[in-house]
This record gives structure tokens, sequence and C-alpha cells, in this order.
């Protein structure tokens, strides 16, 4: 008999690193600088859609209609992490900066970051990264997230006291 398995891979974890990771997922400052955390979050919700056609064996075809709209769960982790790819970078050029400070959904934080200067530049990345972490953590699909990893972790228990 063949068990479904879970896009995110949480079924790929023990007991003992599902744990660490019902942890992680605790507080947002650690859930943002894991990036296994966060990858399985992004699997889970929005998963990787193939970008191309691929032919049926039956010869039938697949209508592809595009990928469907991001959550806002994942339009936040977007930010956060474009953010924390900025604040590890050392030479930064302008471009990028008013790029990224472009796509940012709230207006406020989007002008902070456009106008920002080298010297405080790294600031205003961190209060992104801090403004969608916190939303992020709000956001019902974090919680589903949660509950999904404890239901696996649970399940994980009860296979090993059989």
């Amino acid at each position: 008999m063949d068990c479904l398995k879970c896009n995110c891979g949480c079924d790929n974890l023990n007991k003992e690193e599902l744990k660490a990771l019902m942890k992680v997922c605790e507080k947002v400052r650690d859930f943002v600088n894991s990036p296994t955390a966060r990858a399985m979050f992004r699997r889970m919700f929005y998963p990787d859609e193939p970008d191309s056609y691929e032919p049926q064996p039956s010869g039938s075809r697949n209508h592809p209609v595009g990928k469907r709209p991001k959550p806002k769960a994942i339009k936040y982790l977007d930010c956060i992490e474009e953010a924390q790819m900025l604040l590890q970078a050392h030479d930064l050029g302008e471009e990028v900066v008013q790029e990224f400070a472009e796509r940012i959904p709230d207006e406020e934080l989007g002008n902070r970051l456009y106008d920002s200067t080298e010297s405080n530049r790294n600031q205003v990345l961190q209060a992104i990264i801090t403004e969608y972490g916190n939303l992020l953590f709000l956001n019902e699909l974090y919680k589903r997230f949660e509950l999904n990893l404890s239901k696996a972790y649970e399940g994980k228990v009860k296979i090993e006291k059989r």
C-alpha cells in the first residue's frame, strides 16, 4: 500500500528534526533565519509548478493557464528573503535597491528603502524583515503550517509507539 507523501517534505524528517522545526516556528525571528523552515513553508503552500507544456502519454494535452496567484504569506516570505539577500550583499547598486523598493507592498517601507543611503540601508532592510515577518506570523497559512508540523510530529510519535 502506498502512502500519500506531504509536499512540504516533513515526511522526510525524523521526530527530533520535526520537534526542532516546531520550536523554530514558535518565534518569528527563528523562522525567518531558518532556510529549512522557510523552504518547507513555501513548498507546502506554493509548490513549484512546471513552466512548460509536457505532452501526456495518452496524447491528451495540458491546458496551462499560468501559475496560480501567490498567497499573501508567500509574498511576505519573498520580501523577507530578498531583504535578507540584500543585507548580505556587500556592494549594492542603487538600481537593485530601488527595484526592490518598488516591489514592496507597504508604500512607506518602500519609500524609506528608496530614499535610504548606504549608512541607514541595513536598518531599513531589517525593518522590512521584521514587518513582513510579523505579518507572516499572523497569517492563517502560517498557523496551518504550524498545525501541519504538529500533526506530522504526532504521527511520527504514534508510529514509534506501535
